[in-house]
């Protein structure tokens, strides 16, 4: 299978669904409906943009399975034992998405034989395409970052993604934290540096199936709350330089 090849070919259909994902986002700021009437048209969205992709992805490749966040016919919410599988997240950030806040993504992750093989997180707002290839490295936009070069955790800025007020421990040791609201960029900030580590709280597997990969392609480790490697089913998620590690 050509990696670099079937990145191209999700992107491409990433961006045509984007335009519908932006066109709908302007729509909820200028009409400024209910709340439910907004958690309806997210959802709508959300199931269109999946529908899109996985019929798409299809064409090309139609022995390939699907798992995506909205139930449908198409895909399953558990990795099938299937030498081909696609993880789709067609809005991550759904809530900052409803409120307007500029913050959220398109998250795709191809695995075979159960390994996560290629990964792309797109952010539409910022035109920020973030890449990775197994044992290639990654990219944004193009060009190959690197994670954060802090020494100390002290100094140390981490992106969080759960409840507030759950991760006293974590924060009373960093200098400062912050709060995207969508794991995905969160895992994507911290593999390019803009975080110094990360910790998310009981993230699904199509939050972070492509961070996941773009985060440990730019030299991340990734490990639970008992400092042991990440397993899907783990309540924590701590993505770090291993020097950083050490020091949580």
């Amino acid at each position: 299978m050509n990696h670099h090849a079937l990145l191209n070919t999700a992107f491409k259909e990433v961006r045509q669904c984007c335009q519908h994902i932006l066109q709908g986002y302007d729509r909820l700021n200028s009409a400024k409906p209910s709340k439910e009437d907004r958690e309806q048209f997210i959802s709508s969205i959300d199931a269109d943009v999946q529908h899109v992709l996985i019929s798409q992805l299809k064409e090309y490749y139609p022995t390939h399975k699907f798992v995506a966040e909205e139930p449908s016919s198409e895909a399953s919410q558990q990795l099938p034992e299937h030498d081909n599988v696609w993880v789709i997240d067609p809005i991550d950030g759904s809530n900052n998405y409803m409120h307007h806040i500029p913050f959220f993504a398109v998250s795709i992750c191809y695995y075979s034989q159960g390994e996560a093989k290629a990964a792309l997180v797109y952010d539409p707002i910022n035109d920020e395409l973030f890449t990775a290839i197994e044992g290639k490295g990654a990219l944004l936009n193009q060009r190959r970052i690197y994670s954060s070069h802090c020494k100390e955790l002290s100094e140390a800025v981490c992106g969080i993604e759960g409840r507030s007020g759950h991760h006293q421990n974590i924060e009373s040791q960093v200098r400062t934290t912050r709060k995207l609201g969508c794991t995905s960029l969160t895992l994507c900030y911290a593999a390019c540096g803009r975080f110094d580590l990360s910790v998310c709280e009981k993230p699904h597997l199509w939050d972070i199936a492509a961070g996941l990969l773009i985060a440990k392609e730019a030299g991340l480790v990734l490990y639970n709350e008992a400092k042991e490697d990440y397993q899907l089913d783990d309540a924590y998620l701590y993505t770090s330089t291993l020097s950083l590690k050490k020091q949580v």
